[in-house]
């Protein structure tokens, strides 16, 4: 039993159309070797745009992974909020994300992807999440670790947190024994790792994002997760692919697998299961990230300029 786990693939017709074409690649190649189930935690779409999420839809239907059985999404903060993906954006973005309809964006979510939810098992009050779905011999918790906007714990919408429902309905699940006999896995966004610029020590920028692209609450969340049995935490945000420990804890970040990861190439987690036992393993193929044709100008004038001509120093890279 093979699942497949990846993050973030910010599908945008507008803005990455790349990721389209990187994303379409990566699907194929794993169905190719061999797929049961694929779980995708989140930023699915970069904008949160209708257009988007049914360009998603038509993508994941084409390859036939419209189907509980085969597949299982929760949201990232891209589903709900969007983003800025512009020089300008940025300025306007904290103040665009106050009008944002939580409910309606987390709504669309679930609409459009609602094959996915046909066997999930909801745990929440008022919600889907979080959810139980049981795939061969693991139980999937589905949970929504994006909250809604908040000026002093959410501000621009990139922070992550369990609310009480969800802590709620965890706490139900463990009553309930609905995951006795099964190897628990916790899909969401957010990451339990500190966030850290890739080299150098930190500047005023990432101490920003460090503080707006958190996980609050995470030891809070992982010791829960431990009195559930879970073993196996997926999840994205940050782009990059790793596996760490927390504890007793594996967790698998897929959310360089089509872009931003240092190592420009695609790539996926696996979790196999087999003879009584589990086998985790980041996949990285042969593959480079598609690149947008901007980029792949500014990398062509990058190596065609003269380095006589250059004003840096002579062991300064252009």
């Amino acid at each position: 039993m093979k699942i497949v786990h990846l993050s973030d693939p910010h599908l945008s017709r507008q803005f990455y159309r790349e990721h389209l074409k990187s994303f379409k690649i990566l699907l194929r190649s794993i169905l190719e070797r061999g797929c049961d189930h694929l779980i995708i935690t989140g930023d699915l779409v970069s904008t949160a745009d209708e257009d988007d999420y049914l360009l998603a839809r038509e993508i994941l239907g084409s390859m036939g992974l419209l189907d509980s059985r085969k597949l299982t999404v929760v949201p990232g903060n891209h589903d709900i909020f969007g983003g800025p993906h512009r020089a300008t954006d940025v300025l306007s973005f904290p103040q665009h994300i106050r009008s944002v309809d939580y409910e309606r964006h987390l709504d669309q979510f679930q609409r459009v992807f609602r094959e996915t939810f046909d066997n999930a098992v909801p745990f929440g009050r008022v919600s889907l999440f979080p959810f139980a779905k049981r795939v061969g011999p693991y139980s999937v918790i589905g949970l929504n670790s994006v909250p809604p906007w908040s000026l002093s714990k959410n501000p621009l919408g990139t922070n992550g947190m369990l609310n009480q429902e969800h802590l709620d309905g965890l706490a139900h699940m463990r009553e309930e024994g609905i995951l006795k006999g099964t190897i628990p896995i916790v899909a969401l966004h957010h990451h339990f790792n500190d966030y850290k610029p890739e080299s150098g020590p930190p500047t005023w920028w990432t101490k920003i994002e460090a503080n707006t692209m958190r996980m609050r609450e995470r030891k809070k969340a992982l010791r829960l997760f431990t009195t559930l049995g879970v073993r196996y935490v997926l999840h994205g945000h940050i782009h990059r692919n790793e596996l760490y420990q927390r504890n007793e804890t594996t967790l698998l970040n897929g959310a360089g697998a089509v872009c931003d990861d240092p190592i420009e190439y695609l790539k996926y987690n696996e979790l196999i299961y087999q003879n009584g036992s589990v086998q985790v393993r980041m996949n990285l193929l042969p593959i480079p990230y598609q690149k947008s044709s901007t980029a792949i100008a500014r990398t062509r004038l990058r190596y065609s300029l003269p380095v006589v001509e250059s004003p840096l120093p002579a062991n300064r890279p252009l």
